[in-house]
């Protein structure tokens, strides 16, 4: 046996070496329960649940496992048993969209579902590990730096790797806690930093790590901060009108939303809606209310489109477009009536809305019988949807839950729309973990969310990320609110994320140079 050299060896307390060899007993597998347990846990904390300590309670055990294990890999098979639980419940959802409508059947649809949560694992495995690795080669600095460092590093990575998955980040636990002030400062980033922070610093002081003090202080002045901020709001735009704005819920099937049969009744449905509600400025269809083409369907609604125009109205729907030349399909926002504009999504759906390396994988799909999609992205830089005199932002689905790109288009709106179908996920809690997104967004930016989808949950949302009016789930509704506009940037659409990184390292740096100090000092 090896015995590492005691400069590079993170050095345990007493409580920690029992802790450590108590568990070096214990069967792996039973470890894997408990890590499995506590990542699930962790899934409470968001929507439809709002148990906001339990994302805690699964990041203490997170680093709680890391701490305590004695090789690089024994850390990497904690983290991954406690990602494993928590990505296992938390998109459990991706297994109904896959089995009811995927044409795959549940083995298929279970070995999908399980593959992908497995994907997702590996960021926070790889995470354990590096942090494990990090703490043994700087022993000075506080090992709860490294958890929080190496974790926020792989949920960035799981966020923008291969189109990225950015969904059930750490920050979205703290919507009912005080944290929730520090978004429109920092963003998703900074209150991811802070959770992670949070709880890797409650794992060291059970564990009683004596050199944390700093990071102690740190954190009660973050969260005695964003106490001040709770009670004492800063205004960081300003409101410059209203938009009376109503929303279309058409509560179609998705088994029978692309049928011929029953394109015509929904278009005639929404159609009917939207003439009932010509007092409205905006009127919203969900993400491909029209199921005809956008070149098909534009001369049809031609003379709907002026009467919209006549009274002031806009229409902004969801509807499929295609090229001229028939070879790329988009999934696009049009504007009409007394507004205009044309937006492709930029975020396609792997495996919903395209096929990832198609070339390998669509030969296999084709043999499970699953269907393929063949979307196209549209341009990065593209201009936001008018209404009037009014700018809006516009997303389609999940491409809300990318903050930097909402963020990079706030600067010129006045409202941020997103559309959406969240039938594909049935009665899950997907939708509602879409939806409490959607309200991060609204707060971040300090612009209202006007958010219509097919089966619910069909809401608007004000610039503190609060849900002013919401429609129920699966029933054909309309809903109808005074949308306000504001103008201004907040911190974190001024800045972006660079500024939670750069604290972050600091903070590294100076708890590094403050360890060598006082052990310079104690020899």
């Amino acid at each position: 046996m090896t015995i590492p050299h005691p400069d590079l060896t993170h050095t345990k307390t007493g409580w920690e070496s029992r802790l450590t060899a108590q568990l070096s007993k214990t069967p792996p597998a039973l470890i894997g329960l408990i890590g499995v347990i506590a990542g699930a846990l962790g899934v409470t904390s968001f929507s439809p649940f709002h148990f906001w300590p339990g994302y805690f309670i699964s990041l203490i055990v997170f680093s709680l496992l890391t701490f305590t294990s004695t090789t690089a890999k024994s850390a990497f098979w904690r983290g991954a048993s406690v990602a494993l639980g928590f990505f296992g419940a938390g998109v459990s959802w991706v297994y109904i969209s896959i089995a009811e409508y995927g044409q795959v059947g549940s083995l298929i649809a279970g070995l999908i579902t399980f593959s992908f949560v497995a994907v997702l694992c590996i960021f926070w495995a790889l995470s354990a590990w590096t942090s494990w690795k990090l703490i043994q080669r700087f022993p000075k600095t506080p090992a709860s730096l490294w958890i929080t460092f190496a974790l926020l590093l792989g949920e960035f990575a799981r966020s923008t790797l291969f189109t990225g998955f950015p969904w059930l980040l750490p920050g979205y636990a703290i919507e009912n806690t005080w944290l929730f002030e520090l978004l429109p400062i920092g963003g998703i980033w900074l209150t991811s930093s802070c959770v992670i922070l949070t709880s890797s610093v409650i794992g060291g002081v059970l564990l009683k790590h004596t050199n944390q003090l700093m990071l102690c202080f740190v954190l009660i002045a973050i969260w005695l901060g964003s106490a001040y901020l709770s009670y004492s709001p800063v205004s960081w735009v300003k409101q410059t009108g209203t938009l009376k704005t109503t929303l279309v819920q058409g509560n179609v099937k998705q088994d029978e939303k692309w049928r011929a049969e029953t394109a015509g009744k929904s278009l005639a449905y929404y159609q009917q809606a939207t003439i009932e509600h010509l007092d409205s400025e905006l009127v919203v269809w969900p993400e491909t209310a029209i199921t005809y083409s956008y070149p098909r369907i534009k001369p049809y609604l031609a003379s709907f489109s002026k009467e919209l125009k006549n009274t002031n109205t806009t229409l902004i729907t969801g509807i499929p477009d295609i090229s001229e030349d028939k070879k790329n399909y988009y999934n696009a926002i049009w504007a009409t009536g007394n507004g205009f504009g044309l937006y492709y999504k930029r975020r396609l759906v792997p495996f919903g809305e395209y096929i990832p390396f198609a070339e390998y994988i669509g030969p296999i799909l084709d043999v499970f019988g699953m269907p393929m999609s063949s979307f196209k992205p549209g341009d990065d830089n593209q201009p936001v949807l008018q209404v009037g005199e009014w700018g809006i932002a516009p997303f389609i689905c999940y491409e809300i839950v990318y903050a930097e790109q909402v963020r990079r288009m706030v600067r010129d709106s006045d409202f941020l729309i997103t559309i959406s179908n969240d039938g594909w996920f049935g009665t899950s809690f997907g939708p509602w973990q879409h939806l409490q997104i959607a309200q991060f967004r609204a707060k971040e930016s300090g612009r209202y969310v006007i958010r219509a989808t097919n089966t619910g949950i069909t809401a608007f949302i004000n610039e503190k990320g609060e849900i002013v009016e919401q429609a129920p789930q699966f029933e054909r509704t309309t809903l109808t609110a005074e949308a306000k506009a504001f103008t201004g940037n907040t911190p974190y659409v001024q800045w972006g994320y660079w500024p939670t990184f750069l604290l972050l390292g600091i903070c590294l740096v100076f708890s590094y140079l403050t360890g060598v100090v006082l052990n310079n000092k104690n020899t």
